[in-house]
């Protein structure tokens, strides 16, 4: 991180591939919905990289949330934090697909300023994570 910012891994999640389930040709070929941009985007780039494959992207929505709603459509294959999956409101639609090997696990994190660990708020939250 840049000088002025700290940051502090609170948990470590999955990341998922996920399909609808009654899509007819659930798989690892495609095609995919990934996020538009973001640190979930570039894992999942890099994991489709390393299989070798080109990749066919079907759409790139910019949330989580919008991403499972449209994998619990049947657009394609999505790649999720297993914590958004679980979280979901569309969870029951979707099914987790196995893929060997499977993408790098995600940390989640907190950043924040450090000019603002000052601030009693900001440094109550920040001494809370130190434990977890």
């Amino acid at each position: 991180l840049p000088e002025p910012l700290a940051g502090r891994t609170v948990t470590v999640t999955d990341l998922v591939l996920v399909t609808a389930l009654d899509r007819p040709d659930p798989g690892l070929d495609g095609p995919f919905v990934l996020p538009q941009r973001g640190l979930v985007r570039e894992a999942a780039d890099r994991w489709l990289r390393a299989r070798g494959r080109p990749v066919d992207v079907a759409c790139e929505p910019d949330g989580h949330e919008a991403l499972l709603a449209l994998v619990a459509l049947g657009c394609g294959t999505g790649v999720v934090p297993r914590l958004v999956l679980e979280h979901s409101g569309v969870r029951d639609r979707i099914a987790a697909l196995p893929a060997d090997p499977a993408p790098e696990p995600f940390p989640i994190g907190l950043c924040v300023r450090r000019s603002d660990l000052r601030r009693p708020l900001v440094a109550a939250l920040w001494s809370l994570t130190a434990q977890w």
